[in-house]
Parts: structure tokens; C-alpha cells; sequence
């Protein structure tokens, strides 16, 4: 394995933000673009896997985007024993994995440390959430329509804040969820969290301690409804991941570890093949820093913003020389418009767009291709 390749892309992302450089941020934009097709493939394999093994099966889930449910009395006594186990601690933007999807913004690391307090999992913690966890392995599976396993876990408490950071979609790869437990229940007086489902409707979550919720972070829109009482509203966050068998043992790399960049890591299903996982991570590492030097970024950006989904208006209307979006566009393409009848309009576009000098390099350098090309269209038309 390329032990140096690991080591330089780990001390990369975690630089102080004042020794970032801007090309750094191609690392993260790359790996969370490679993540999602990765994550894609691995999710539609694992509900295929799920539903050729069982039998078909109407999910609330899938349908409304979140489902709720509440532990037993020893159960919820039990989650309140673990939440309070849990020291206080400062959060540490830098305490994750490089294998792992981490929140890169200084910005939003202090929006994070505005609106929550946070907590250290404790070993009872580690001790104790699996057998809470275990009961529900099999709902679970059912309403996501897939098996699971533990991506990632915190500890936190929202506080009684004016400023949320609004309606917002995680946008995670597909196959990964969210569930919530809560220690004291959660309601407007105390704090909640408000969803706005696949049907579009908007609730805020009203449950009582003991409860939990698991809904889909990336499809449903959903802000922290802050405590009208001035409280805290203590969670436990256990976030899940699609696989091929279920698994409830806690996963946790750090506060700002999120979920495997790569789904194949640490996978429990054996490879019977010759190959070995180290031969395919060093592979890609490899492919990782080649693509960093094709696709280069100059800020850092979080999965919203490197969004999936394609404005087709703007791609109409670039085919249609209306020139809204540049996708797809290269020089040639660019400068064949110049040719067009709305000359005066593709020049400004080229010069608010790249620029002046931009617009005179290729001009210059394309005039006599453009001169020689209506020589021969007057020839050609003088022949006919």
C-alpha cells in the first residue's frame, strides 16, 4: 500500500485553516464526487441483495421519508443512563478519519459549536447502545429495504439558539440515514426537529422520552426547531449505512466522521478472491490524486453544494446558443458562436465570461482559421 500517498492526503486535510492552500479543497471535492457514484452502485446492490432475500413489503419509510418509534420503560431508563455517562467537550473540527466524509468549513464548524453543545461517547456508551440498537435490527431493515451497519455516531445537545441553520438537505450519498435517540423526548417546549417529508408536508416532530427517529437526511429537507423554554434538547445520532448484513456494533472515528468515503471499508462480508481489499484502497488512492490534477477547485464545499441534479433549462439553453450555462462548452465550441448573426452579444459573453485578454489570445490566434473558412464559403457558393 502507498503508506507516504495515505499519510501526505491525511496530514492534508487535516491543516490548520490559516495553512490550507486552495488546491486542497480538489482533494475533498474529488473524493465526495468518486464517493457518491461508489455509494450509488453499493445501495442498489444492497436493496437488490435485501429483496431477493425477502419477501416484498410496504415501507413508511420510503414513503414519507421519516418513521418514529419508542423504546420500553427499561429501554428509554437505560438511554438516559448512557446520555449522562457522557462528558462535555469542546468541539474538535479535526477529530476524523481520512477515510471517512468530515465537514470541512471553518465557517460551519463554528455555526456547529453555536448551535450545539457536544459530548464524548463514553465506554458505556459503546457498552450499552447496541442493545438498544439490536431490537430494532429487523424494522430497520424493512422500512430502509436494506441491511445495515453503523457509519458513524455523537453525542450532542441543541441548544435554545434564535438562529438555526434553516431548512437544508445533507445531500449524503444514497443508502445512508439518520437516527435519532432522545433521552427526554423532543416537542416545542424542549426543542425538536422539524421535517418536511416526501409529500411535502412540514412537521415538527413531537415525541416523548424514550423515542427515537429515523428519517432520510439527504431527500427531506429538516431544521433544528429551537426550545421554547429555553432548553437544552439532548440526541444521540446514530448514523446507518447500507450493506449486506446488519451489524449494530458502534462505529466511531471522531466527532466530524461521518460515513466511509468508499462502502467497501471494513466490509465483515470475506473476499474470496485473491485479490485483497489493500491492493483496491492503494489503486484508488493513486487514481485519487491523478484525478486531483485533471479536476482542480479553489474553495472548500460541502455534498449540497455539489449537487447531483443538472438545471436541463440551463443545458437547453446553452444548446440553443443562449449561453446561460457553460457545460459542456470548450473553446471551439465557445467561439463558433462568434460566426452566429448575435455577434456583438457572444463577444460580450466571452469578454464578462474569461475576459479580455482571454477573448483577444483566442481571437487572434483563431482569426485566420475564421478568414480562411469564408474564403472558401464564398467559393463554394460562387460554384453553385
Amino acid at each position: 500500500m502507498s503508506h507516504k500517498l495515505k499519510k501526505d492526503i491525511h496530514e492534508i486535510e487535516h491543516l490548520k485553516y490559516s495553512l490550507r492552500k486552495p488546491i486542497h479543497a480538489s482533494l475533498f471535492e474529488n473524493k465526495a464526487m468518486l464517493s457518491k457514484f461508489a455509494w450509488d452502485i453499493h445501495t442498489y446492490n444492497a436493496k437488490k441483495f435485501y429483496r431477493d432475500n425477502n419477501p416484498d413489503h410496504e415501507s413508511s419509510f420510503e414513503k414519507y421519508g421519516y418513521i418514529t418509534g419508542v423504546l420500553n420503560e427499561e429501554e428509554s431508563k437505560l438511554l438516559k443512563k448512557i446520555y449522562s455517562s457522557c462528558k462535555k467537550t469542546t468541539l474538535d473540527p479535526f477529530d476524523f478519519d481520512s477515510d471517512y466524509s468530515y465537514e470541512p468549513r471553518e465557517s460551519y464548524h463554528k455555526d456547529m459549536a453555536r448551535i450545539n453543545n457536544y459530548y464524548e461517547p463514553s465506554k458505556f456508551f459503546f457498552d450499552n447502545i447496541p442493545i438498544l440498537l439490536d431490537p430494532l435490527k429487523g424494522k430497520l431493515e424493512k422500512e430502509n429495504k436494506f441491511y445495515w451497519k453503523v457509519a458513524s455516531c455523537r453525542v450532542f445537545a441543541v441548544k435554545p439558539v434564535r438562529k438555526t441553520q434553516g431548512f437544508h438537505k445533507d445531500d449524503q450519498p444514497s443508502g445512508i440515514n439518520k437516527l435519532f435517540f432522545y433521552p427526554n423526548g423532543v416537542n416545542k417546549i424542549i426543542g425538536s426537529t422539524t421535517i418536511i417529508d416526501k409529500l411535502n408536508n412540514e412537521v415538527v416532530v413531537d415525541l416523548k422520552p424514550g423515542s427515537w427517529l429515523l428519517f432520510n437526511n439527504s431527500q427531506c429537507a429538516h431544521q433544528a426547531y429551537t426550545s421554547e423554554n429555553s432548553l437544552l434538547r439532548p440526541t444521540i445520532e446514530i448514523d446507518i449505512m447500507s450493506d449486506f448484513i446488519s451489524d449494530t456494533t458502534l462505529n466511531y472515528t471522531g466527532i466530524n466522521s461521518w460515513h466511509p468515503w468508499f462502502p467497501i471499508l471494513d466490509n465483515k462480508l470475506k473476499n474470496k478472491s485473491q485479490e485483497s481489499y489493500n491492493e483496491v484502497y492503494d489503486r484508488n488512492l493513486k487514481r485519487l490524486a491523478g484525478l486531483c490534477i485533471l479536476n482542480k477547485s479553489g474553495e472548500y464545499k460541502f455534498p449540497c453544494e455539489l449537487s447531483d441534479y443538472y438545471d436541463e433549462s440551463s443545458v437547453s439553453d446553452f444548446i440553443n446558443g443562449k449561453y446561460s450555462s457553460t457545460i459542456f462548452s470548450s473553446n471551439d465550441i465557445v467561439f463558433r458562436h462568434v460566426e452566429s448573426d448575435n455577434m456583438e452579444n457572444s463577444i460580450k459573453y466571452i469578454v464578462n465570461k474569461k475576459g479580455l485578454l482571454y477573448f483577444l489570445f483566442h481571437f487572434i490566434k483563431l482569426m485566420p482559421l475564421l478568414i480562411v473558412k469564408k474564403i472558401i464559403n464564398k467559393i463554394i457558393k460562387n460554384i453553385k
